[in-house]
């Protein structure tokens, strides 16, 4: 929806021209002409037709260029000359038809190259054998022999090409006498004003009109002025506010681009926020409402972590509810519905209410209450205005001088700065943009030329900002104006990624490459789109999106050739579309009538046989389908001469056909996972970007990353990609058994490949008939390009180093992975001055070769990775040989000098390794490697920059290392991380290790024997302890854990020593005990029984877990004296608890003396309780909201004997889940009496027969009762009996 406003915008602005058309039409044909001389007179008068065009061409080229600068300074000063905007459409249209001849001529250039290699390498094949000929696919296309050289392609005659450039001169010459028309009548208008006789120009000036109120958000990690929005915001989102069952709605309101969204972003990702929910989703609704997207986004976003993705082709509602509610259950969920447009949105709430979540917070962004419906009263709402002028100012600022200080400019500046400010009537998003064009040119004129610019005259009322907004755009360079005006071929809430986006500018033309300048395209793309976001028109997020009001004004600058077409009845595309994205099926007669399409998005490709055979798409630059029931792609794509960018990748096509190796301007092809190569793949010689999505829809890495599958014969032999050479990034090469000889290896011609950054090359294992030495010639045919930075070879069963990887002095990383039979990595490796990572798995046994005559190796590595390898290290001893007098100190030496992490994994062998030189190492892991066995702990000495350490499966022996610590102040004193598993001998070890007043997380598992530890209770930064499968006793007498958050023991138990009343966990927040259990020995004789039992170790606990089959998980002598059916006595010291959860537990019942300490009790979950009969005692929880009761055999009945018959008893409790417990019959009559009961669950209990004889509440949202009594479903179901009528109030009831 665009207002009023936009409408005088469109008139307003000229539409982006394409830069340089003609200089690179003109560029092509000198090209063509200076090829060979004509052999023929038919020949040479072509040619000198050919000249002769050339000439008035570049005549007009000056014509042309002159046009496009006086058109926009006659626009400056009348902005509604009607024949001033004819005459850019003019010039628009004209560098249209100049850029498709261009086209034309390069296609026909690119053909003839193509033909002579095809032909150069087929005369190499036939020496090398006696094979006949292969046919070209052009050949067939053209009907002429590939062996006949032809200058130009039947195609396209001389003539063709000499008429069309003749059309082009004559439109710009008659464009040109318009133009000096126009410019003899704004001399004449000049000298009216001049002369004072009135003002000229005055009657085009826009008159106000009535659109709507806009305004602007803010995306910054700070937002101005908005404190108390902040606050009150988050208060409503955690607080329980008007809830409807668990459901409650808080909305925020305004104009548009007023801030709703950022402000709803900034609390959304607030800490508080995540903290406080469990769930949180964010789903952008906009003015085409869709339950079905809405609810498939929402599992989407809800599911991102799950192995188990949802079917994209799903279409059952059903399905989809319950996917949810399975996420959902117990669940506390906060969902926006940004840009909410219609009440329409509230029937999602009825598929909320039936997913059993803890609490539902829905927050609603719209500009209008009627978007809120019946909720509009019932929910909690913020309405946001403008800025304050002292914060607008702030913002102002921040957006113009940044970091800079304002003081430090001209106060005559600052002034006029002042008075733009005012104009933008406290609109972040205008602030924002303004000020980012002001901060470009920091000059007194400038701004002045801003202030008193013809555009602020457009807007119609105070709040309207589009003309602000058409400022920034009118301040742009053409070249980024056509950039930014293309992006709305995107729908509104779209989400792009920045390369896609560059990728798709230049195969338009939009980006101009400076022959001067060793920058690629998309280097300088990259430069565009920066700049973009410096102007506030993009922002800075990956993948990122347009706000809507920035999305309509680049709509509406585009003058109609950018359509987005939604299905709708009736609806027309006009002929001057150019850019159309197509979200449904569409009327293809009328996109014929275009004939000037160069941009097609198609979320339905039902038909492509017929559009690729019409004209009206011969001339399309970029073509991406997002259909995925599409799997087959036509063979008429060939007809798509132009096509230079071609996304596949949400298709299911399996092949490409071979025609497709005609459209040799392709520059980027994206395809799906599963794809076949036709022949003749290496025509497409301009082939920049190849990228393929996996199979889990997402691109290998974070880069493009194309596979090349080789195989013997046929379609996909590695010289396929001979004639590839402007393939940029990544590429993997697999299935490299599959060559038999050098020389067809080098086909590949990688070294020519300079754009090619990371090369993956792989072998498979014990395949028949590659012999071992074939394999080393092979990989040394494969020599990359010598700038290559990252380098993983695969599979490789040679044991020699190519000779070429000593020579990449860029290479930053290097794996060797299941290369068994490599040996030796020569010592030249570690002269490399790039490389970063080095990781080396699978080899059977390899030396790493260094040089006793080299002090420096290995400068710049950071991350060694040694697994299931046998590694040794030689030439690396602590002094060198390079001085010829005597050996230098081992501080003369640096190894390693910048390594941070080395991961030695499964090796049976690591020898030689320099541990003193690893003086940077931060990380280290050892993981069941004999080959370091009798190298820890002693190998850790001098590691001081070492923060997190991890050793599982060693036989560590004993040393003196603990004498030698003591005396040296503590061994790797900087640890904050140690985790030590199935480790013999691990007391030694960790008294070792067990000293550093560092340490934060500490991990022990799997210890066949019992551990004692003397200084554990001393550490006062530890936050985290795990134990498992271990028994611990701490020595320390009344050791304190000042700073302890989490405890969790997995079949371990902990034995602490007391002595006195201090609590020994006095920050613990979170306690697990599974099949374990902790015990507090008293050894002082002064101590009373009395005050023993009242001490809490405890004080700030608020979760606690106990699964055991063991009644006391915790044992100190406050259990003694207590019944063995009681819940354990320790529940009487946890006044801060809020979670309980017992699995396995033996007790009948709940102790109401126990139950009234832990008041803060949210949520209690019982499980496997086999000997509990009922939940009596519980009526002492006031803050109880969850219960949850689950495979407990003898439970019978929630009955509270002790509660009276009016009693007001559990006022919060809104969730009971009980679940397979066999011996429940009834509820009790207390059921009805709970105020807030919003969810009631009573599944796979087949002697449950009745409900309470009162009936449920009236706050229940939610009954389910399934897999119990038949008779009692029936019942319920029955229209008009007792049961029945308790029930009907319930808004959703599950039987099953």
């Amino acid at each position: 929806m665009v207002s009023a406003t936009l409408a005088g915008i469109t008139g307003a602005i000229l539409a982006p021209l394409l830069p340089h058309a003609l200089d690179k039409l003109i560029s092509c044909l000198v090209e063509y002409l200076s090829r060979d001389e004509p052999s023929s007179s038919s020949e040479v008068d072509k040619h000198e037709q050919l000249e002769n065009e050339q000439e008035a061409l570049e005549d007009a080229n000056i014509k042309l260029k002159i046009m496009q600068d006086e058109v926009r300074k006659l626009h400056k000063r009348d902005k509604k000359n009607m024949r001033l905007i004819r005459i850019n459409n003019k010039l628009r249209d004209v560098s249209y038809e100049i850029q498709d001849l261009e086209a034309d001529l390069e296609y026909m250039e690119l053909q003839r190259k193509v033909e002579e290699i095809n032909l150069q390498d087929e005369a190499a094949d036939m020496s090398q054998s006696k094979r006949p000929k292969r046919l070209f696919w052009f050949s067939w296309i053209t009907g002429q022999s590939s062996n006949k050289r032809r200058r130009l392609s039947s195609s396209v005659s001389t003539d063709d090409i000499v008429n069309r450039m003749r059309s082009i001169v004559k439109q710009i010459n008659c464009i040109d006498s318009e133009m000096t028309t126009e410019i003899k009548v704004d001399q004449l208008f000049q000298q009216i004003a001049l002369n004072g006789v009135y003002d000229p120009w005055g009657q085009h000036q826009v008159k106000k009109n009535h659109g709507r109120e806009t305004t602007s958000s803010i995306k910054e990690r700070k937002i101005y002025g908005r404190d108390e929005e902040i606050e009150s915001l988050t208060e409503l989102l955690t607080k329980p506010v008007n809830c409807v069952g668990n459901i409650s709605v808080v909305s925020i309101s305004g104009m548009g681009g007023i801030g709703k969204t950022a402000l709803a972003e900034f609390v959304f990702n607030s800490q508080e926020i995540q903290d406080h929910f469990d769930k949180r989703v964010w789903i952008c609704v906009t003015d085409n409402y869709d339950r079905f997207r809405i609810i498939k986004e929402i599992i989407d976003l809800l599911s991102i972590d799950d192995d188990f993705k949802f079917p994209h082709d799903t279409t059952s509602l059903d399905l989809l509810e319950t996917k949810l509610k399975r996420s959902l259950t117990g669940k506390k969920f906060l969902l926006v519905l940004d840009d909410v447009w219609s009440a329409e949105w509230q029937q999602l709430l009825d598929s909320l209410r039936s997913a059993e979540a803890e609490i539902v917070k829905i927050l609603v962004t719209c500009r209008n209450h009627k978007a809120l419906g019946s909720q509009y009263r019932n929910n909690a709402s913020i309405t946001l205005g403008g800025l304050s002028d002292e914060e607008c100012w702030s913002f102002f600022l921040n957006c113009v001088f940044a970091d800079e200080n304002s003081d430090n400019y001209p106060k005559k500046i600052l002034s006029t700065g002042w008075q733009i400010m005012k104009k933008l009537n406290g609109s972040p998003l205008a602030v924002k943009t303004v000020g980012r064009t002001l901060g470009r040119s920091l000059t007194e004129k400038y701004w002045q030329d801003l202030l008193k610019s013809d555009l602020w005259k457009l807007k119609n009322d105070e709040n309207d900002i589009m003309s602000v907004l058409a400022l920034s755009y009118y301040h742009l360079p053409q070249h980024l104006q056509l950039c930014f005006a293309f992006c709305s071929v995107f729908p509104k809430n779209c989400k792009f990624d920045e390369l896609s986006v560059i990728d798709m500018w230049i195969a338009h033309g939009y980006v101009h490459e400076n022959g001067s300048s060793s920058k690629t395209m998309r280097d300088i793309g990259r430069e565009y789109y920066a700049e973009l976001v410096a102007m506030g028109l993009f922002n800075n997020r990956v993948p990122f999106k347009m706000h809507n009001l920035i999305h309509d004004l680049a709509h509406s600058i585009s003058h109609g050739e950018i359509y987005i077409c939604e299905g709708q009845k009736d609806e027309k595309i006009s002929k001057n579309v150019r850019h159309l994205c197509a979200r449904s099926l569409f009327d293809l007669g009328s996109v014929c009538k275009t004939n000037n399409l160069r941009t097609l998005v198609l979320h339905r490709a039902d038909d492509m046989c017929a559009f690729l055979n019409h004209g009206a798409f011969k001339r399309i630059r970029v073509l991406v389908i997002l259909d995925t029931n599409m799997e087959e792609l036509p063979e008429t794509i060939s007809n798509l001469k132009h096509l230079q960018y071609l996304d596949l990748q949400k298709t299911n096509i399996k092949s490409v056909p071979k025609s497709m190796c005609a459209l040799y301007q392709l520059k980027v092809l994206k395809l799906p996972h599963q794809y076949i190569l036709p022949s003749q793949f290496d025509n497409l010689m301009e082939l920049r970007e190849w990228n393929v999505i996996r199979a889990n829809n997402t691109i290998h890495s974070m880069q493009d990353w194309p596979i090349f599958r080789v195989k013997k014969g046929g379609n996909n032999m590695i010289s396929q990609l001979r004639n590839m050479n402007e393939l940029r990034g990544s590429i993997a090469i697999e299935g490299l058994e599959n060559i038999e000889t050098v020389e067809e290896g080098m086909k590949a011609k990688l070294k020519e490949k300079c754009h090619i950054y990371l090369l993956t090359l792989s072998w498979k294992d014990s395949v028949d008939g590659c012999k071992h030495d074939v394999q080393e010639e092979v990989l040394e045919g494969l020599q990359p390009q010598p700038n290559l930075n990252h380098l993983c070879i695969d599979g490789y069963m040679g044991s020699k180093s190519p000779s070429w990887l000593m020579i990449l002095q860029k290479l930053q990383t290097l794996f060797l992975i299941e290369c068994k039979n490599w040996a030796r990595l020569p010592a030249a490796l570690g002269l490399l001055p790039s490389l970063e990572t080095l990781r080396l798995s699978g080899i059977e046994n390899i030396t790493i070769e260094g040089d006793d005559t080299v002090t420096h190796m290995f400068t710049s590595l950071q991350s060694l990775a040694l697994k299931k390898a046998t590694v040794s290290f030689e030439g690396m001893s602590l002094s060198s040989s390079s001085s010829s007098s005597s050996l230098t100190t081992a501080s003369c030496r640096k190894l390693f000098p910048h390594l941070q992490s080395l991961i030695v994994e499964k090796c049976d062998g690591v020898n030689g390794l320099p541990w003193q030189m690893l003086s940077s190492l931060k990380t280290l892991e050892i993981n069941d490697s004999r080959g370091l066995q009798g190298q820890v702990p002693g190998c850790l000495q001098n590691l001081n920059s070492l923060i997190s350490l991890e050793i599982k499966g060693l036989k560590i022996e004993n040393t003196n290392m603990r004498a030698q610590q003591q005396q040296r102040g503590g061994l790797v004193p900087n640890l904050q991380l140690l985790n030590i598993e199935c480790c013999e001998n691990m007391g030694f070890l960790l008294d070792v290790l067990l000293p550093i007043p560092s340490l934060k997380i500490l991990t022990i598992s799997k210890c066949g024997s019992p551990v004692s530890l003397s200084a554990l209770g001393h550490l006062s930064f530890l936050t985290d302890i795990s134990l498992e499968e271990v028994q611990i006793k701490v020595e320390d007498v009344t050791p304190v854990f000042p700073s302890l958050q989490t405890l969790t023991l997995r079949k371990a138990s902990m034995k602490v020593i007391v002595e006195d009343v201090t609590p020994v966990f006095p920050s613990l927040r979170t306690l697990t005990l599974e099949k374990a259990s902790m015990i507090f020995q008293n050894i002082s004789a002064s101590s009373s029984l009395e005050t023993t039992q009242n001490l809490n170790h405890f004080p700030k606990l608020t979760n606690l877990t106990i699964a055991c089959h063991e009644v006391n998980g915790l044992h100190w002598p406050l259990f003694h004296g207590l019944d063995d059916h009681l819940l354990p006595g320790c529940l009487n010291a946890f006044s801060a608890l809020t979670y309980l959860q017992l699995i396995g537990a033996k007790f009948k019942t709940f102790h109401a003396e126990l139950m009234a300490t832990p008041n803060a009790l949210r949520h209690l979950y019982l499980q496997d309780c086999n000997e509990l009969i009922s939940v009596e005692g519980l009526h002492a929880l006031p803050s109880l909201g969850t219960l949850s009761i689950i495979k407990c055999s003898q439970f019978r009945t929630l009955s509270m004997e002790q509660i009276t018959e009016h009693g007001v008893f559990l006022p919060k409790l809104s969730y009971i889940y009980i679940w397979s417990c066999e011996n429940l019959e009834s509820l009790p009559a207390w059921v009805p009496r709970l105020p807030l009961l919003k969810s009631l669950s009573i599944i796979k209990c087949p002697k449950f027969h009745s409900l309470p004889e009162g009936g449920l509440p009236s706050s229940l949202q939610r009954l389910e009762i399934t897999k119990c009594d038949t008779v009692l479903m029936e019942r319920c179901q029955q229209e008009g009996s007792s049961d029945w009528l308790m029930i009907e109030h319930i808004p959703e009831q599950i039987y099953k």
